[in-house]
């Protein structure tokens, strides 16, 4: 029969497949499954080496992944669907093939992650960028880490809808050109890089995680699409956090009480400031916050808070617990009932919120006094869910004692009030939900 295979053998029945569909499998099989796949026919051999392969460092064996890297850029004279490059040391790929960076444009990689990791512990000595890869215009999806961005360089990325940027030495306008030389840029994830003052400014982006630990100013100034901001690594000090034209933005959080100053167009909004049309961003349905429910200020920064989205229809509240010293000096727990007893209507609350979330709830009385608030203040409230932190999981009398001032409160007829006795999804699960838009709440437990 063709192709060398026995009669009824599997090379011979999967030859007779559709090209389409063979080319559909193989573009998705690892380099090495693809190789084999060659070995299979004549039609296997041809697709092996005129369709896009995925290329992953990791799939090699470690003792001849420096000489098959090269070997295959240089080789496959197809195009490439995927290209992982995590642990290959690049210095041997240098030398085994200089012009990889622009073999990559001119193969039209569609998926590139570079990941340069031997010097993780010289944070000092992240290697330069080759310029070539931002010329790469049919790049779909760019995750770098640890590189110094090449500075100057034209940047050439018509078809990119996800950047990832991790450990990236770059400047301030630099990453502001960057996105905004990304025309069709849908999904935005920027950690731990270098920038002070971040200005993100595009008409194209749809979402965007920002680990903010080194940041000391974020902008959103125009971008018309954006339906969500994921902030996570909470910042060393305080952070601006400015919204100024983002008519879509759906989804939000998580604002710190403590860290976060918030600018909403051209007001800063404090712990008294009073709701008007500028304060506002009517958009946001899903809100997540942290707080400090110890920290007066940051209660009452709470309250403000929850006034600028008048609109939000599920609440998650991450209760948060600063080192003893913040709170040596706080104003008692009565203070903070009588707080909640005498403070105007929050429109969200009372008119919106159906499900709240409480993650790392202690049981303090500072917590239960917000919940006797909500209790009696949230009209459309139709869930609640306490979610305890996991040093109060490991005591069962204390998880008895919250169940039971829990089971006190006095919530009105039909609200599904819940205690979660379960931890919380770490932080990796919660950054992968986070990216991915078919989830409409990216908090959710």
């Amino acid at each position: 029969m063709a192709d060398g295979a026995g009669s009824g053998g599997g090379g011979s029945r999967l030859s007779a497949l559709p090209s389409d569909l063979l080319r559909h499998i193989i573009t998705y099989l690892p380099i090495t499954e693809a190789a084999r796949a060659a070995t299979l026919g004549r039609a296997w051999r041809h697709l092996w080496r005129s369709y896009p392969l995925v290329l992953k460092d990791a799939d090699i064996p470690e003792r001849a992944r420096d000489a098959a890297i090269p070997r295959v850029l240089a080789d496959h004279p197809g195009h490439f669907r995927a290209v992982f490059l995590f642990d290959c040391r690049l210095a041997s790929l240098d030398r085994g093939l200089p012009d990889w960076p622009r073999l990559l444009a001119d193969k039209r990689t569609e998926k590139l992650v570079l990941a340069y990791r031997w010097l993780m512990d010289q944070p000092n000595l992240a290697r330069p960028l080759p310029a070539d890869i931002l010329r790469c215009e049919s790049l779909q999806e760019l995750t770098l880490d640890f590189w110094t961005f090449p500075s100057g360089a034209e940047v050439l990325l018509p078809y990119l809808r996800t950047l990832a940027m991790v450990r990236i030495d770059i400047s301030d306008q630099e990453l502001e050109s960057l996105i905004a030389a990304s025309p069709v840029l849908e999904s935005l994830r920027l950690t731990l890089n270098s920038p002070k003052h971040v200005r993100v400014r595009s008409q194209s982006l749809l979402c965007a995680l920002v680990g903010i630990s080194r940041v000391e100013e974020f902008t959103v100034v125009d971008t018309p699409l954006l339906q969500r901001l994921y902030l996570f690594l909470p910042p060393n000090g305080v952070v601006e956090l400015r919204i100024t034209c983002a008519p879509n933005l759906r989804v939000l959080g998580y604002l710190d009480t403590r860290a976060h100053k918030l600018q909403i167009g051209d007001s800063v909004i404090g712990s008294d400031t009073m709701v008007s049309a500028s304060t506002v961003v009517p958009s946001v349905k899903i809100l997540a916050l942290t707080v400090n429910f110890s920290v007066f200020g940051e209660v009452k920064m709470l309250a403000s808070f929850l006034r600028c989205f008048p609109n939000v229809d599920t609440l998650h509240i991450e209760s948060a617990l600063h080192d003893p010293s913040v709170t040596a000096d706080e104003p008692s727990g009565e203070h903070h009932a009588k707080f909640w007893q005498k403070i105007s209507p929050i429109c969200c609350l009372r008119s919106h919120i159906k499900k709240m979330v409480i993650l790392d709830f202690r049981g303090g009385q500072n917590e239960f006094q917000f919940l006797k608030f909500v209790s009696m203040n949230a009209d459309e409230l139709q869930s609640l869910l306490l979610v305890p932190h996991e040093g109060i999981l490991s005591s069962a009398d204390k998880v008895n004692e919250i169940k039971d001032e829990f089971q006190s409160l006095q919530f009105p007829t039909g609200i599904s009030a819940v205690l979660q006795v379960s931890p919380k999804a770490g932080t990796g699960l919660r950054l992968e939900k986070a990216s991915n838009l078919t989830i409409d709440d990216p908090f959710e437990c």
